[in-house]
């Protein structure tokens, strides 16, 4: 049965939610999912409420096509091709794809030198399969977080940062613009600052915090297409190597053919 518009938003939802539970938060995102406010016995939570409008920002976002690229705090580059529930992240040497088909992790590997060989081998992709998935689970968030060395993370993942900061104590927040970037910043004690920046077309444009691996980063979108094709969400493959096809000896070319002198008897 074909997804109706309100379970593929409800799928969405759970996306951000595996991000935010990655570290340890389980109750973002309930006024998105259109269900009735429930009583809760916990107080209300201002800083959390505005980390729950950003989100919000965000899941309109997923729900479209678009190819984006964010650079890392180390200059890395890494593009993120989303068409739900499909999702790819490719950068230097590292591919990771998560589709209800299948999960690819993939890293280029330089196979060992012929003896024979007159050149260095070139680095082939390869590759290890995982189950499918209609939604990230807090396992690929850190998954994806790890493959690119712990510098990079899931947009979903980076709001869950800032929930979790928002549950701390001695909790400060403050808004600001980047742009035409909404950004909310979370702080508490004994942590440091965290800034998450959504446009108006529902993308991460900035965020400046601590990746699942505990290392310090900053993602900032470079750029963005409003498409992306199938073939992002395909594993990579090894090249052929080009064939040369043997050249043909060369035809020897035939002596001319003279007539035969007459004999002296022939006049």
């Amino acid at each position: 049965m074909a997804n109706t518009p309100n379970s593929q938003k409800k799928a969405l939802v759970s996306a951000v939610l595996a991000g935010a539970l990655t570290l340890g938060f389980a109750g973002m995102m309930a006024k998105s999912c259109g269900a009735p406010v429930q009583e809760q016995a916990e107080a209300a939570n201002p800083a959390l409420e505005l980390v729950d409008s950003l989100a919000s920002r965000l899941v309109l976002g997923l729900q479209t096509d678009a190819t984006i690229q964010y650079q890392t705090a180390a200059g890395a580059n890494v593009v993120v091709s989303q068409s739900m529930p499909r999702r790819a992240y490719r950068g230097f040497g590292v591919t990771y794809i998560a589709t209800p088909d299948g999960t690819y992790l993939c890293r280029n590997v330089t196979p060992s030198p012929s003896p024979k060989a007159k050149k260095s081998p070139q680095p082939v992709p390869q590759c290890d399969e995982g189950p499918g998935a209609d939604t990230m689970s807090p396992s690929q968030a850190k998954s994806i977080s790890d493959a690119f060395g712990g510098e990079f993370l899931a947009p979903e993942a980076a709001m869950g940062r800032l929930a979790t900061i928002a549950r701390g104590e001695e909790v400060r927040t403050g808004t600001s613009k980047r742009g035409d970037a909404q950004c909310v910043s979370v702080t508490a004690r004994g942590l440091r600052t965290e800034t998450a920046c959504v446009n108006p077309a529902g993308l991460l444009a900035y965020f400046e915090g601590t990746t699942d691996a505990g290392k310090y980063t900053q993602l900032t979108l470079q750029y963005t297409t409003p498409s992306v094709s199938d073939e992002a969400f395909l594993p990579p493959t090894v090249e052929p190597a080009a064939k040369t096809t043997p050249k043909a000896p060369a035809k020897a070319t035939p002596s001319p053919t003279r007539a035969p002198r007459p004999s002296a008897t022939e006049k």
